[in-house]
């Protein structure tokens, strides 16, 4: 994929030096979310089968916290270096929000609906990040008072019960989607690469 994109070019014209370097730290930092990513669902997860409950929700909240992190860094550097290659390729539009900005006149093809759906992929990643970050994380950190009775103690195991379950789906729902942003980062890199060669 990467060897593809960095012989791309809107065009068929060669990339210069800062093409290269967006379109490097773009697939780069989405490869550290993909990574990052499945690091915490696979070896993490089965790590905290291994230990004590208590240990275990303090190491996931902790590993939460710092992937929560290093996601939102990423959603960010990605849009940002993902839109400045879009308009230095020619294809940005104001116009055009209904296809998020990309050129319209390029919709017809596939080159196109790659970029579309990577972009869509990238706006439902966005999506998801708000929701676990400001909807279910802080269900994760709630704590029962002093003051609470055993009566409160079912309905908040039961949110937080909630909260796990659904932050896990998203984080795999997550994973799919960046997947399926490098499966259109291909055929990008594929059609820019044969529009290079046919010119």
């Amino acid at each position: 994929m990467i060897a593809g994109m960095l012989t791309a070019a809107a065009g068929g014209e060669a990339l210069d030096d800062l093409d290269k370097i967006l379109i490097g730290i773009h697939v780069a930092v989405m490869g550290l979310y993909t990574v990052g990513g499945l690091w915490i669902k696979i070896p993490v997860h089965r790590a905290q089968k291994g230990i004590p409950p208590a240990q275990a929700a303090l190491v996931g909240q902790r590993v939460g916290l710092d992937f929560t992190i290093v996601s939102w860094f990423a959603f960010i550097v990605v849009g940002a270096t993902g839109y400045a290659l879009l308009g230095r390729a020619g294809d940005f539009d104001l116009a055009s929000p209904y296809t998020f900005f990309i050129d319209h006149s390029i919709m017809d093809s596939r080159y196109g609906w790659a970029l579309f759906f990577m972009i869509l992929f990238w706006a439902v990643l966005l999506i998801n990040g708000l929701i676990m970050t400001l909807y279910f994380r802080p269900h994760l950190s709630g704590k029962l008072e002093p003051a609470n009775t055993t009566a409160d103690l079912e309905p908040f195991q039961a949110r937080l019960a909630s909260a796990v379950f659904w932050i896990d789906f998203l984080a795999w729902a997550n994973l799919v989607l960046a997947g399926g942003s490098f499966a259109a980062g291909m055929i990008i890199g594929l059609d820019h690469t044969v529009m290079r060669v046919a010119s």
